[in-house]
């Protein structure tokens, strides 16, 4: 799974050992760790094995959806969840490269930014294309506005690029 975000801590307990590669595509920074936590929380969603949330001492146990997952973290965003459009195509385009090297299958894109033309023009979108073309499936937020009506839509309009792609 590569996970485009803002990093991953990789000493967390429920990842840990399961980072194949890490690269950084924040402008003018070479870590790859976390400073945000969001990249973090996203990694442990998909592939987290529950170590951290295992034992006596939990009512719960959180595990992610595939448990046993290795995971490339390509970071996107800064410290303030803060990212570019070219860092996340850039990204996406390098998930693309590495997919027979380490078998990445899945994409993940939990982040996005308002639409600002129609998916078959918006670069976003045109990257995630790419990306489902090479036979990776694509996940990504649809957003956090769900059906706000502050400018009278009903709620329409309100899902965020590259969410707004087909693929």
């Amino acid at each position: 799974i590569a996970i485009l975000d803002s990093g991953i801590n990789p000493d967390h307990p429920d990842i840990k050992g399961r980072i194949v590669v890490s690269e950084n595509f924040v402008p003018n920074e070479t870590n790859t760790s976390d400073p945000f936590g969001h990249g973090t929380h996203v990694s442990i969603a998909a592939a987290g094995n529950a170590t951290a949330s295992t034992g006596n001492s939990y009512i719960h146990t959180f595990r992610g959806i595939a448990p046993r997952a290795q995971v490339a973290n390509l970071r996107v965003l800064d410290a303030n969840g803060q990212g570019t459009d070219s860092s996340v195509i850039a990204a996406i385009d390098r998930a693309i490269q590495l997919k027979s090297l380490y078998n990445i299958r899945v994409l993940n894109l939990s982040l996005g930014r308002s639409v600002m033309e129609s998916y078959a023009l918006d670069p976003l979108c045109a990257a995630v294309e790419r990306a489902w073309n090479a036979g990776i499936v694509v996940v990504v937020a649809a957003g956090n506005n769900g059906r706000d009506n502050s400018v009278g839509t009903s709620g329409y309009g309100t899902i965020s690029s590259p969410g707004n792609s087909p693929y």
